[in-house]
């Protein structure tokens, strides 16, 4: 890996931002609202009891099979550990002990964390602290169970840390990824911004303030948050270099232009218990589906499992996995995206047609005060005035 001093510098970037981050999970409540009204369905939908069960039920099963064999998980960038040390409560409730974790972390500080967190909940002893900068990680030796849980979208080498962790992952094992799959730095692309800046013009000033940043955004800003440090360096990579090295089992793609107004950035301007801004994120939130039902724009968040070896794959609706790479050498917009959308169309499965009614029918409702601009942007796509 580069020893540069741009590298380096955003190395320590990286590890002063999280030194005193104690909670890396202080997400808005607006998100948990939205989660749990759009996100949960599809875990149901693909059998899915919970985020924590996803990660639990394979390491769960192969402690059965193993007899006494002790079962390696490698977690990824594991922060301050809370995952792990829920998933090793997890699997001693379900009566196994033959089980260790080995959290490979780059910044001491949340390791230290780590470790007072599993002691206090009497699982220290299954863990295993590997202080370690994932570009340059090597895998030491063979693991069951791999698991990236929001640290991929933190690496820079990821070629590198694929091919290790196919090399040391075993025939039988499983890599379980929880990341973000949309533009570098976490933009918008430019079909998605077209959404966004217009639903912004329509929003009261109260909600435009980034609580992150103290500053007020009378107009959208699509910033690049890998300026600094590691933010979503390469996260429109993850998917497509994991499809080339893996081989998907379960696949979990969603959200895109919601992600905005339910992020720590502006989501806590929003307040759960107003029907206004339940409503509004409710909106955003099925225009969000719809437009990835339709290939307008393409999921930013990943949930899936991999095998080193093809298996069968699930997932929701005929959001399969290469439904959901954005190719980004793919600008093309206006009239020729919706001529093979509509071919498209045509050949699509009737929950395709289905959404493309609601889709029509939603730009000519005159019942909501934010269809106007968002017609404009449909037609603007087409090709159409105005």
């Amino acid at each position: 890996m580069s020893t540069s001093p741009a590298y380096q510098q955003r190395l320590t970037q990286e590890i002063d931002r999280f030194r005193e981050v104690t909670n890396a999970n202080d997400l808005p409540e607006i998100y948990s609202y939205w989660y749990e009204r759009y996100v949960t369905p599809k875990f149901d939908e693909l059998g899915i009891a919970s985020l924590d069960s996803f990660y639990a039920q394979p390491i769960i099963e192969l402690c059965g099979k193993r007899n006494g064999t002790v079962v390696r998980i490698a977690s990824l960038g594991s922060g301050n550990g809370e995952l792990e040390v829920r998933l090793a409560q997890s699997v001693v409730g379900a009566g196994f002990a033959n089980f260790e974790v080995s959290c490979i972390e780059l910044n001491g500080t949340m390791q230290q964390r780590t470790q007072a967190l599993a002691d206090a909940a009497g699982v220290g002893g299954h863990l295993r602290l590997i202080e370690a900068d994932l570009n340059a990680w090597t895998a030491d030796g063979e693991y069951d169970v791999v698991i990236a849980s929001h640290s991929l979208h933190h690496v820079v080498a990821l070629e590198h840390v694929f091919q290790q962790v196919a090399s040391g992952l075993k025939s039988d094992g499983v890599l379980l990824v929880n990341d973000m799959i949309g533009r570098n730095g976490h933009m918008r692309w430019p079909e998605a911004l077209l959404f966004v800046q217009s639903i912004w013009t329509q929003l009261p000033d109260r909600f435009k303030y980034n609580q992150q940043l103290k500053v007020l955004d009378e107009r959208f800003v699509n910033r690049d948050c890998s300026s600094e440090g590691f933010e979503g360096i390469r996260a429109q990579d993850i998917l497509p270099l994991l499809l080339r090295t893996f081989h998907p089992e379960l696949f979990l793609a969603f959200a895109n232009i919601i992600d905005v107004f339910v992020d720590r950035g502006y989501g806590h301007n929003f307040d759960v218990a107003s029907p206004d801004d339940a409503q509004f994120i409710d909106r955003v939130a099925r225009l969000d589906d719809l437009a990835i039902d339709l290939g307008l724009v393409k999921p930013t968040h990943l949930i899936a499992s991999f095998r080193p070896q093809p298996i069968p794959v699930r997932f929701s609706r005929h959001w399969s996995p290469d439904f959901c790479v954005r190719d980004p050498d793919n600008g093309r917009l206006g009239a020729a995206v919706f001529g093979e959308l509509q071919e498209r169309c045509e050949l699509a499965e009737a929950g395709q047609h289905h959404a493309e009614r609601q889709l029509n029918a939603l730009l000519a409702s005159r019942s909501w005060r934010y269809v106007q601009p968002l017609r404009k942007v449909y037609n603007k796509l087409r090709g159409r005035p105005g």
